[in-house]
């Protein structure tokens, strides 16, 4: 018995990507029920007399559950356990998916989609904690880094797939679908993450600054959240109205567009896991604005303005990965990984709920070009925040965590008040914070 627990914990220490890979992978499921309604719009507005208004409360219910519920979350999760609470996430999910299929009514929809919301609000929390409990130094960043790519990948999978499925199946069907991912998951995630003991975990200290460095990430997770969702939603409008482009050359610029959010994500991971600093990926910052003015420019090409847009979020993708990446520099007790989270899930979702009617408000006052106005403002802020956390929290290493000089990257998951990435070695003084 002992050697079948040393022997598993020894395949964890050497494999910390596999645990990361996996976690990622409930976040992407996760996504995908984030924008499994809107490839089914039309089909839901026939079936079930929904008006456009309706609509659009089933599409961004979840999204609202974040934005009310993110702090309140972090803060279940932390009593609950982050490893126990992301299974049970997914399973919610599921069950929510699965009940949206077989709704009859407008009610019976937006009230399973709030739940879904629940669920989804779950593994957005926990899913960090964690990846940051599984993995130290550069793979901690970079493997946060990718969480970041969660949400655009799941996104492009849901445009994608339920669009391929639209004219073969019907909303049913395809919302059935997407309760199976998560299901399967949820089971995955409870045989595959290690069992390591979990020791309990005190009331975390209220002291003056304790949440200085979340709430920091938090409002620049919100400013670049809005910008990239922002930007997405303008789009069409302006490549239809003013470029005359047909609806299907609109969508394939908007979808190549959101991939770049999940490529900018993925050099995120790449820099980081090879030791770049924080710090130095947010200058990158400087390009959204200026590539904002081609990308909703007239006069230029269709395909060079397509591609500023996508830079665009390749760059907002990139900021919004070292965001997560952050988290765990930002705060002094890893206990407070999981209230973290929530705060930057909070402040996230309302951003996401505020970038559409704000750029409508600002294109409708100024005009096409106050996009890139827009853009410095809420993108420069995300940025400076970003950066005042990173060269202010942390201890050198690209997880803000200090660690013994010879200590491996492998898994470290710990729900208790110990430092995560302290070396396995307590008696060697330089395993110790200071």
């Amino acid at each position: 018995m002992h050697d079948r627990k040393r022997g598993s914990q020894r395949r964890a220490l050497t494999s910390p990507w596999k645990y990361a890979l996996a976690t990622w992978l409930a976040g992407v499921l996760a996504a995908i029920g984030l924008g499994a309604v809107s490839p089914a719009g039309p089909a839901l507005r026939s079936s079930l007399g929904l008006s456009g208004g309706a609509l659009a409360w089933a599409t961004s219910s979840i999204t609202a559950v974040s934005a009310v519920l993110g702090i309140p979350a972090g803060w279940w999760v932390r009593r609950f356990g982050a490893q126990r609470a992301l299974p049970w996430g997914l399973l919610v999910m599921a069950v929510a998916a699965a009940v949206s299929a077989t709704a009859g009514s407008w009610g019976l929809l937006l009230g399973s989609r709030i739940a879904e919301g629940v669920g989804y609000l779950l593994v957005f929390v926990a899913g960090p904690v964690v990846l940051t409990g599984m993995t130290q130094g550069a793979v901690r960043s970079a493997a946060l880094a990718l969480w970041g790519t969660c949400v655009p990948t799941g996104l492009a999978i849901a445009a994608a797939t339920g669009g391929a499925l639209a004219s073969w199946w019907t909303w049913h069907q395809w919302l059935a679908l997407t309760a199976l991912g998560p299901l399967i998951m949820a089971g995955v995630l409870t045989t595959v993450l290690p069992r390591l003991p979990r020791t309990a975990v005190p009331c975390a200290h209220r002291e003056a600054g304790t949440w200085n460095g979340a709430l920091r990430l938090g409002v620049a997770y919100g400013s670049l959240s809005l910008v990239g969702v922002a930007v997405v939603m303008v789009l069409p409008p302006f490549l239809t109205e003013h470029r005359q482009a047909t609806p299907a050359v609109t969508g394939t610029v908007v979808a190549v567009v959101c991939l770049g959010s999940a490529v900018g994500g993925l050099v995120a991971s790449w820099l980081l896991r090879r030791g770049a600093a924080l710090a130095s990926l947010v200058p990158l910052g400087a390009l959204m604005p200026v590539a904002c003015l081609p990308a909703f420019s007239a006069e230029l090409p269709l395909v060079i303005s397509g591609g500023a847009a996508t830079l665009v979020l390749v760059v907002d993708g990139l900021l919004i990965s070292a965001v997560f990446a952050a988290v765990p520099a930002s705060v002094s007790r890893p206990e407070h990984l999981d209230v973290a989270n929530g705060i930057l899930n909070q402040l996230g979702g309302v951003g996401i709920l505020m970038g559409p009617p704000v750029f409508g408000l600002v294109i409708a006052a100024a005009g096409w070009g106050a996009v890139a106005a827009a853009t410095l403002v809420f993108g420069g802020l995300g940025a400076v925040l970003l950066l005042t956390t990173a060269r202010t929290s942390g201890t050198g290493s690209p997880s803000g965590v200090s660690r013994s000089p010879d200590a491996q990257d492998g898994v470290g998951m710990r729900e208790g008040p110990e430092p995560i990435g302290k070396a396995a070695d307590a008696s060697n003084p330089d395993s110790r914070r200071p």
